[in-house]
């Protein structure tokens, strides 16, 4: 056995949040809320997921596929490799083209990272 914990995707337990599957990898063993936190996101070709806001901040991976991300009435196009946050209370939803998936890696936490200070 490995002395690195690791939680794999296919284990972590798979259900819908705001339009999209989502399982959550960080924290282990927890289906609530938390001050941080790590998820994948899959939105399924011809798929519109919920407006919705939080009170954290949201960094985002796109791990495949491509799509488009609306924040507070704005679009722009994404794709394999795009890296991007959304501010806490920012109102977000993702679409996807008929042809193509949409995964995200979805990283949450109460201050910003990856930004130049």
């Amino acid at each position: 056995m490995s002395p690195l914990p690791i939680q794999r995707r296919d284990q972590a337990p798979a259900h819908q949040e705001h339009g999209c599957t989502f399982r959550r990898v960080l924290p282990w063993d927890h289906s609530g809320p938390s001050d941080t936190g790590m998820g994948i996101c899959t939105v399924p070709p011809a798929t519109r997921t919920v407006p919705h806001s939080h009170q954290d901040l949201e960094h985002f991976y796109v791990a495949r596929g491509k799509g488009r991300v609306h924040v507070d009435g704005e679009a722009t196009d994404i794709g394999q490799g795009d890296a991007f946050i959304i501010g806490a209370q920012q109102v977000h939803h993702f679409e996807t083209p008929d042809d193509h998936a949409l995964e995200l890696v979805s990283i949450w936490s109460q201050t910003p990272f990856g930004t130049a200070g």
